[in-house]
């Protein structure tokens, strides 16, 4: 029984009750951490498995930017990202995937003069990555479009 407090002691003499320093926010992080931008994200193609096309539907480009001719396509899904190119109303492409909160598609968009062209995605392939294929893939805000079959 004389182990009792012993046991209870051992534990909280391990614990560093030394002091904590506050971290203070510089003018040079507040500048840094503004100025940050959102890296290139690839677009990831085969996540419905090697059974499905590695892009599994459809989209035709239907709602643009306000103030804008067209709707954006940018390297990662996120509004500041770095633009790619702007896509015209009824441009169509493959979306491959999406964001979790459903507000971004990863898409691939065959070139104007081939809009029916297969970039690659039609098929099926072993497992998922990120495009690395000859057409133009990123990211467009989901309610720019109008989804439709593959």
């Amino acid at each position: 029984m004389r182990l009792f407090p012993l046991v209870i002691a051992l534990p909280l003499a391990a614990c560093n009750f030394a002091t904590v320093e506050t971290n203070t926010v510089t003018p040079e992080a507040t500048a840094t951490a503004s100025a940050l931008q959102p890296g290139l994200r690839p677009v990831r193609i085969g996540e419905g498995g090697p059974g499905f096309p590695a892009c599994q539907s459809r989209a035709t480009v239907t709602n643009v930017e306000p103030g804008a001719t067209t709707l954006t396509l940018r390297e990662s899904p996120f509004a500041e990202a770095d633009s790619v190119v702007g896509l015209g109303p009824g441009i169509g492409m493959y979306v491959c995937t999406r964001t979790l909160d459903q507000r971004w598609l990863g898409v691939v968009v065959p070139p104007l003069s081939q809009p029916d062209a297969d970039c690659g995605v039609r098929g099926r392939i072993e497992r998922a990555r990120g495009y690395d294929g000859p057409c133009t893939s990123g990211w467009v805000i989901a309610n720019g479009v109008r989804l439709s079959g593959s």
